[in-house]
């Protein structure tokens, strides 16, 4: 050692060895010193600027922010103005201790667009940078936005303070950072001016559908702009259809895009046909790349098609099948289905399906514009032939398809029922004849009112025995027709609510006639089998007789008043004329045809005539005297009193209103025999 020391090599060199060591004892003493001396200087520049009033914004926060690197300050931020700046650095610049301020202060400006961005780098991190509004301080934002973090997530928040920034900057800023914790880390949240705009991955199945929903409803003022979001990616990509009992389906697991989804939902609906289908599909990448997701979907779909009930399921890559078939040949369907039209990538699962027996056993014909279609099962491929061969004949310009299937457990009688059935089914212009077990629904829409009655009369008459049939049957554009009973208690109701009374020695009908007759009549169209019998009243004793009707006012028609003739046996041929025949015109002046009644022309006649022999008689023409006075007693007839026949006419004037307000000739007629006992106001009775 002491040679290696005494050499002159070492004596020239030995200086080098030492480097190390020195090169040690300066990196301690850095590690050791550095950070009290960084502390100790940044200390003292934030006292010597903090207290100063420039150093605060609008919003009572300092707008600056310190740091230091060794003896070196760092100084960030955005003064509002230059003074404030310029105040600060020559603060910065006297403290002690410090060597030199670096400084990337800028000034508060107005900036357009107003740009602030929020990116999530990691799960617990969200970093923003742009502009905030010079309004609004870092403090405050930060607080808000923390709602919607988790407690040790961080927040850093590099946006400088600017002008104009939009109105509810704050709701948007905490919609968008909410929204951030749907996504996956590097996703983007942009509020630029008044639009929103969001890009990345969402996190997961449920959280895209979360953040799908949140994104239908921005905050007020705001408008969406770009939004991509893109599906989750997951490791067991899967998709089901589950056909219920009553022919609905239930879709599961995942869709590759909103567009997948809408086209599974519009397929899923016609496999349906018309039952209910469920969607609980989620959105979510994964599938291998080899399988057309779009084909895998119609396969699925079109493989329920010959369940009864069951579900068809894409799991792990295989496809399975299990539940009931429609049928024993849908068994076998199945299973070739699978084995061998499986889309491409797709491997062969598990298939347990089994048949059951048919209960009950349903065929349907369905009649539309251009085609009569034949669905359900036969029992054998001779049956099959039968019922074609019925239908052809029948049905030579539309085009007939045949969808039935095979299957065991047929009612007896079947065929030879569809036989006799069909060519009455050829009568309807649209409609469907089904059965299902032993019994038989026919509905449907008759071009002719009277053939469509004439069905539903017919046909449950030539079932076979121990068949059931229901038949509902309409006619386009014909009025609706009511049942018998539904007739009588419509008639019922309207009479009991709405009582009709005539005046005391009157048959001319009242205002509030009107309605109720009208309303009567219109029933009796949607009812041609219902016979309404009407029945009148008589006058209660001591009634006091209605005043005549001076002209030009409603003219009452009665053939209960007698004229001072009619008592001598003096009655003109006219008035007998009418007697005989037991008719009058139109109760009012205003009837149902708006047309003037022969009596009220004959009473008007009658005055005027009088009028004219007075004028003649005070003009001292003696040989017109005796013809004045027979047209004054004419005009002036003695008061009237209610004959027997009363009730009698007023029942025949309400007759002829419902005949020419549309009631049938066949439908309406007064009642015979002399009125109940005690009756005070008209009677309508449905008979039959």
């Amino acid at each position: 050692m002491v040679a290696v020391l005494s050499s002159p090599v070492f004596q020239r060199h030995g200086w080098l060895f030492g480097l190390p060591v020195l090169g040690l004892i300066w990196a301690g003493a850095t590690l050791h010193g550095q950070p009290g001396l960084e502390r100790s200087v940044e200390a003292a520049a934030r006292a010597a600027a903090t207290d100063q009033r420039d150093a605060r914004d609008a919003t009572g926060e300092t707008w600056f922010r310190l740091g230091a690197e060794g003896r070196d300050l760092e100084v960030r931020g955005d003064a509002p103005d230059a003074r404030a700046r310029d105040m600060l650095l020559l603060r910065l610049a006297d403290v002690a201790g410090a060597r030199r301020v670096r400084s990337s202060v800028g000034l508060v400006e107005e900036v357009s667009p107003f740009v602030w961005t929020a990116t999530q780098v990691a799960r617990d991190r969200v970093e923003l940078s742009g502009h905030r509004p010079a309004e609004i301080g870092r403090a405050q934002i930060a607080a808000r936005l923390r709602a919607d973090l988790a407690p040790s997530a961080t927040l850093v928040d590099e946006a400088r303070s600017a002008r104009g920034g939009p109105p509810a900057f704050l709701d948007a800023a905490a919609f968008a950072v909410a929204r951030l914790q749907a996504l996956a880390p590097g996703a983007v949240a942009t509020v630029r001016d008044t639009t929103l705009s969001l890009e990345g991955e969402a996190a997961g199945a449920e959280a895209y559908e979360a953040l799908r929903a949140a994104l239908a409803s921005l905050p007020a003022g705001f408008s969406a702009g770009r939004i991509e979001i893109r599906a989750p990616q997951v490791a067991d990509f899967r998709f089901a259809v589950e056909r219920r009992a009553d022919g609905g389906l239930t879709l599961t697991g995942n869709v590759v895009s909103e567009a997948a989804r809408s086209a599974l939902r519009k397929a899923a609906q016609e496999a349906a046909e018309g039952a209910v289908v469920e969607d609980r599909t989620q959105t979510a990448r994964g599938i291998d790349p080899r399988i057309d997701p779009d084909a895998l979907a119609r396969f699925a779909l079109e493989a329920s098609g010959l369940l009864r009930d069951g579900r068809v399921s894409f799991e792990a890559g295989r496809l399975s099948a299990a539940g009931h078939a429609l049928d024993g040949q849908a068994v076998a369907e199945i299973g070739t289905l699978l084995r061998e039209r499986r889309p491409a990538g797709v491997e062969l699962g598990g298939v347990a399906v089994e048949a059951v027996p048919l209960s009950p056993y349903r065929v349907a014909l369905r009649r539309d514009a251009d085609s009569v279609t034949l669905t359900g099962h036969l029992p054998d491929a001779a049956s099959r032939e039968r019922v074609l061969a019925a239908l052809r004949p029948r049905f030579v310009r539309e085009r007939v398809v045949d969808r039935t299937r095979l299957a065991a457990g047929a009612p007896p009688n079947l065929v030879a029922l569809l036989e006799t059935a069909i060519p009455q089914f050829a009568t309807l212009a649209s409609g469907e004849l089904a059965v299902a077990g032993r019994e038989v629904t026919l509905s449907g829409d008759s071009l002719y009112p009277e053939s469509g009655r004439r069905l539903r009369a017919a046909f449950p008459a030539t079932l076979p025995p121990a068949w059931r049939a229901s038949v509902r049957i309409g006619t386009p554009g014909a009025p609706e027709r009511r049942d018998g009973e539904t007739c009588r208690r419509d008639l019922a109701a309207e009479t009991r609510a709405h009582p009709l009374r005539f005046s005391p020695g009157s048959s001319a009908l009242g205002p509030d006639f009107y309605p109720v007759l009208d309303a009567v009549a219109a029933l009796a169209k949607l009812c041609p089998d219902l016979k309404i019998e009407v029945a009148a009243h008589l006058d209660p004793p001591g009634s006091q007789l209605a005043k005549p009707q001076t002209e030009g006012s409603a003219v009452q028609t009665t053939a209960s008043i007698d004229t001072a003739e009619s008592r001598t046996g003096k009655a003109g041929p006219e008035a007998g004329a009418g007697a005989r025949s037991g008719k009058t015109a139109s109760p009012t002046k205003d009837g149902p045809h708006g047309k003037e009644s022969k009596q009220a022309r004959d009473d008007k006649q009658a005055r005027d005539a009088a009028k004219s022999a007075k004028g003649q008689a005070a003009e001292g023409k003696p040989a017109d005297r005796k013809a004045a006075g027979k047209a004054e007693r004419a005009a002036d007839p003695a008061p009237a009193e209610p004959e027997p026949d009363l009730a009698r006419l007023r029942a025949q004037v309400i007759v002829e209103y419902l005949l020419q307000a549309g009631a049938g000739a066949d439908q309406v007629a007064a009642a015979s025999g002399a009125p109940e006992a005690g009756a005070q106001s008209v009677v309508l009775t449905p008979r039959g």
